[in-house]
């Protein structure tokens, strides 16, 4: 069955909150991820100390090229956890791997320390019983970006990220993950772009919107089970540069993309003026080889939904805000952040939204089925 995903290209204001955000990470093992069906499952995962929850996957890490991170982490949950730094070139005491470096005990902390010298597309996610651990959620993606919006040096130069981080898991495993042993019998049921799947990737949140002319680098990883195959149609004008990090020998164009896990690829697309298509990507099993689900990436002219948007979006007011935000309709409220993670959800008695202590960013809001309006946290 084939679903929409769309991924909004409010990707640079997501980037700038998460930019803004302390660097300091927390671990938890009693989060609440939704299915589109409404079933709640327990996942582990990683989340921002100062926002207190964690996400599906963990919050984007965005560095710039040369910068020397100090990336705290504590672990309140009652198991040890680490995050490893997946393909990052870092000593062996910073790597994630408890082995070889060390691990954060129940009620510990540490900082993790290194120099991000090489721009690209990277990941992290826990080392510890590392199947269990990165299946129940425990994982995110790491960009290094070059100021100038180059893609390495000498590299072509791009107007926006969108990450696109693909993960699946077994329902039975996270609803019990004691009783998951052995890892090769697992077989994900559910298969997710940047943590959604279903009903959810039709939100208009989630559009690839893009104005004629744009360059978009599509930052692409897999924490996923399964292999996805991602076929570009040509009105995207897809070339693949870097793979794992890393510029390629010889750039090539790009109809299919095979992506196992743990691989990262970058891909710029210049779409033709008044496109409206998708990404189709299908996400096939590693033990038997057989296609389990398709979900799709739309990726829209900016020009073709801005009026309707305009016209039917849901408005509050005062549109930035810094404190507070009335809606008219107040009932069946849900909010998404600029990586499209649920932020809020309910009623609003007295028709007004809180977000004095929210981050400062690009936020998605929409009442029952309505349409869907946008409104800004500002300084």
């Amino acid at each position: 069955m084939k679903h929409i995903i769309a991924i909004f290209l409010c990707c640079v204001s997501w980037s700038l909150a998460a930019q803004q955000q302390p660097p300091q990470l927390f671990s938890g093992m009693d989060g609440i991820h939704f299915l589109p069906d409404g079933t709640a499952l327990t996942i582990w995962g990683y989340g921002w100390v100062a926002e207190g929850f964690i996400s599906l996957p963990g919050p984007l890490l965005e560095y710039t090229l040369d910068e020397e991170v100090a990336l705290n982490f504590t672990n309140p949950s009652p198991e040890s956890h680490t995050i490893h730094l997946h393909g990052l070139d870092v000593d062996q005491v910073n790597d994630g791997v408890p082995t070889t470096s060390f691990y954060i005990p129940m009620g510990g902390s540490m900082v993790y320390e290194f120099t991000a010298d090489y721009p690209g597309t990277f990941l992290y996610h826990c080392h510890v019983t590392t199947t269990l651990h990165l299946t129940m959620g425990m994982y995110g993606m790491i960009l290094v970006n070059r100021p100038d919006m180059t893609l390495f040096e000498g590299g072509p130069g791009y107007d926006a990220n969108v990450p696109l981080l693909f993960s699946d898991l077994e329902i039975a495993t996270n609803l019990d993950p004691v009783g998951s042993f052995p890892f090769h019998d697992i077989r994900p049921d559910v298969f997710m772009v940047n943590g959604h799947s279903d009903d959810q990737l039709e939100q208009a949140v989630n559009i690839v919107s893009y104005e004629p002319g744009q360059t978009l680098a599509l930052r692409l990883g897999s924490m996923a089970y399964s292999r996805v195959l991602c076929s570009f149609p040509p009105e995207l004008n897809a070339v693949c540069h870097m793979s794992d990090g890393r510029p390629l020998p010889e750039t090539f164009e790009v109809e299919e993309l095979d992506i196992f896990p743990g691989e990262r690829f970058t891909v710029l697309i210049t779409p033709d003026a008044g496109w409206d298509g998708t990404i189709d990507c299908a996400f096939w099993n590693m033990i038997d080889h057989q296609e389990e689900d398709v979900q799709s990436i739309r990726v829209r002219d900016a020009a073709l939904s801005v009026d309707e948007f305009a016209s039917r979006a849901m408005k509050g007011y005062p549109n930035p805000t810094r404190d507070v935000i009335t809606y008219p309709s107040a009932r069946d409220i849900v909010v998404w952040d600029a990586w499209g993670r649920e932020v809020f959800r309910g009623d609003l008695p007295d028709g007004q939204l809180r977000v004095s202590d929210w981050p400062v960013g690009v936020y998605m809001v929409r009442s029952g089925d309505g349409p869907v309006g946008r409104f800004e946290v500002a300084d």
